[in-house]
């Protein structure tokens, strides 16, 4: 199969990638300019420089079986709030057009659970209501109504994966993610050798590696559904923000010789919100299973350390 990703030199994009790449399948990278280390790669891929913005995206003539978009706005761009929305909606549009122009049948869209709420309580489905409660869970759940109606039009088919709190270390250096947890704390610990958490860490979140992301995406495409579907990626595994804190002060600690002063700042909120992701659908419906755990955000954290090592000497 022929598969097009947008947002391909991000975190779950570069991982997404080579995973299908693994698995014999031809990719066209998307950039919004080709970064140096594209060349290093050269034959196994093949790249484009292409703002999903620009006016002239959805005349691309790029033939495929399915387009990942990945290009949307993270949390960081939606802290200006209209940069956010214009990157995740028209952004989104855009591609969807481009999608149609050449006759591509599948499109994945990459939302967030946030989707449903910062602070989720209960059984998380796909079936919950939407409360988005800031911009960048706003601006995801309008492209993902976009890309709905698209499929609904019998336009194309199309799917909104909304994962939870993805984490792992990055597979190339020009990946700028630092503000997701744990790697924030990781670069914190590194170079100040404090933790900090502005709050009192008891904010519970649901936590999904960048490998099970790439594998369940590829599980999704081979096992596509006849026109729309919504799908909420999470795992078994959850820890309170303190506990992933925690976890990096251990590996921290058991790595290098100064220790980490952890600092807990806050005293809000006073109660761990409890929620379960329901993994149904995914595992019923796709044949999705595989869920790792504990010892591989050990391992990911220490990743993270031993690639800030290289980029400090």
């Amino acid at each position: 199969m022929r598969y097009i990703v947008t947002g391909a030199g991000g975190f779950i994009g570069s991982s997404l990638c080579e995973q299908l790449r693994r698995e014999g399948h031809e990719v066209v990278r998307i950039f919004r300019s080709l970064p140096e280390h594209a060349a290093d790669s050269a034959g196994a891929y093949e790249d484009i420089a292409a703002d999903v913005l620009s006016d002239s995206f959805p005349g691309l003539r790029i033939c495929g079986d399915a387009v990942i978009h990945l290009a949307a706005a993270n949390d960081i761009v939606s802290k200006d709030g209209r940069e956010g929305i214009k990157l995740s909606l028209i952004g989104t549009k855009n591609v969807l057009d481009f999608a149609v122009n050449n006759g591509i049948p599948q499109m994945i869209f990459f939302s967030t659970i946030q989707v449903l709420g910062s602070e989720l309580q209960g059984l998380i489905t796909e079936t919950s209501a939407v409360r988005p409660e800031n911009d960048y869970a706003a601006n995801h759940a309008v492209a993902e109504l976009y890309t709905e109606m698209y499929a609904r039009k019998g336009l194309l088919r199309a799917v909104s994966i909304r994962p939870t709190n993805v984490y792992g270390h990055f597979a190339s250096p020009t990946i700028n993610r630092w503000s997701l947890v744990p790697a924030c704390f990781c670069r914190e610990a590194f170079f100040n050798k404090t933790i900090t958490i502005r709050s009192s860490g008891k904010q519970r979140r649901n936590f999904i590696s960048v490998e099970s992301v790439a594998k369940a995406t590829s599980t999704v495409l081979a096992n596509f559904p006849a026109s729309y579907d919504t799908l909420n990626l999470g795992s078994p595994f959850h820890m309170t923000i303190l506990e992933a804190a925690q976890c990096v002060k251990q590996v921290h600690d058991e790595m290098y010789p100064e220790p980490v002063e952890l600092l807990v700042q806050g005293e809000e909120p006073q109660q761990e919100n409890r929620f379960e992701i329901s993994l149904r659908k995914m595992e019923d419906r796709y044949g999705f299973k595989e869920h790792l755990g504990a010892e591989d955000f050990r391992k990911e954290i220490r990743l993270i350390f031993l690639s800030l090592d290289r980029l400090a000497h």
